[in-house]
């Protein structure tokens, strides 16, 4: 790693690798920084994503630069104005999910600049969109909640309504979700759905999760699933009507459904309602409604 900065081409692929958690002490007013801090260096601001004792990866501008720690440690130390470098150095420090939330951006913008897909600076992007970020959160985390819930007992709903939604907004980054839902998965798969979609798109792709509350209260609705779940439509028309109805739900998604996925989660359905119904009220929860 030079001592000069060296821009990174491929941030989309380096930031989401990077260690968060190590420090990289500079001593005097400066103390340790380390990511989500901004500091203050002869260049202007910068924004740590990772420091340690050997190098520092940040960004500054909307580009991303490389750079080896004693090089950086020299560039902050020598920042022209020591009051301004104090004051940048103890800034109030991103929290770590909201660093996981920022690397799912970058990664979700496949390459292009930060500032290029948010329009701002990071730190600046992640004040103003906190309240944003707390709702999308609440929606994603419901989702995969759902999503997991009804992975083994109800697998055609699973694949044919959750993971097709998953994979119209979260790209290709189904595979790397793992066994369980934490912050920093949501926080990250929010952060990519932002990415993939761009500042001002990204409203209504987190309105696609909704339509798996949608399809789940279809069937709520006509299984009565808090009394029998052989209470369901038994009638030929009555049937066609439901099917066509949530067909017609996904396919404004883009997700295609045929009438054989409708029968075949129809049984699933009649075998495993209290899992239905529990991934129903998460949505419901979720989405505050």
């Amino acid at each position: 790693m030079s001592d000069f900065p060296v821009m990174i081409s491929n941030p989309s692929v380096v930031v989401p690798r990077l260690d968060t958690r190590t420090k990289l002490f500079l001593g005097g007013i400066w103390g340790e920084v380390g990511a989500g801090q901004t500091v203050l260096a002869s260049d202007g601001k910068r924004f740590i994503w990772s420091a340690n004792g050997l190098h520092v990866v940040y960004s500054s501008g909307g580009r991303f630069y490389g750079q080896s720690a004693r090089g950086f440690a020299n560039e902050v130390r020598t920042a022209p104005l020591i009051v301004g470098a104090r004051g940048a150095a103890f800034m109030a420090r991103v929290a770590e999910v909201e660093m996981k939330l920022m690397m799912g951006i970058v990664a979700g913008a496949s390459g292009v600049g930060f500032a290029t897909v948010v329009g701002t600076e990071v730190a600046q992007f992640t004040v103003e969109n906190r309240n944003n970020f707390a709702k999308w959160s609440r929606s994603f985390k419901a989702f995969l909640q759902a999503r997991e819930i009804l992975r083994n007992k109800v697998p055609r709903l699973y694949d044919k309504v959750f993971n097709a939604i998953l994979d119209r907004v979260w790209k290709d980054w189904r595979s790397k979700l793992g066994g369980s839902v934490t912050a920093e998965i949501v926080a990250f798969g929010v952060g990519v759905i932002i990415g993939s979609a761009g500042k001002y798109a990204a409203e209504g792709v987190f309105s696609m999760l909704k339509v798996a509350l949608i399809v789940l209260e279809q069937i709520v609705i006509r299984f009565s699933l808090g009394v029998a779940p052989t209470a369901f439509v038994h009638t030929t028309q009555e049937y066609k009507k439901f099917a066509d109805s949530l067909i017609s739900s996904l396919r404004g998604a883009g997700i295609a459904l045929t009438d054989a996925d409708v029968r075949a989660v129809v049984e699933e359905v009649k075998r495993n309602p209290n899992e239905v119904r529990r991934a129903f009220e998460i949505l419901k929860t979720g989405f505050g409604q």
